[in-house]
């Protein structure tokens, strides 16, 4: 009994030295996609006033928004 648990005991550090996977890059790439289509899909759902009543000065500034809204996120880390 003792051997086997100084061999569990012996495969811990093993464990804790594995090397890391890429999840949370890759989680975060997913929510970047989602948060990037629900940006365009809202952004999509506010110009339809702006474009029905031809207002430029609107839309600039809708764009603009949109612009340094999607702008905003950090570059990749890799």
């Amino acid at each position: 009994m003792t051997a086997a648990a100084l061999a569990v005991y012996a495969a811990v550090p093993a464990l804790a030295l594995a090397e890391t996977s890429d999840v949370g890059q890759n989680l975060g790439e997913e929510i970047k996609t989602w948060a990037t289509t629900l940006l365009l899909g809202v952004a999509a759902l506010v110009s339809i006033p702006v474009l029905a009543k031809r207002d430029i000065n609107g839309g600039l500034v809708l764009a603009l928004l949109v612009m340094i809204v999607g702008g905003s996120r950090s570059p990749p880390t890799r």
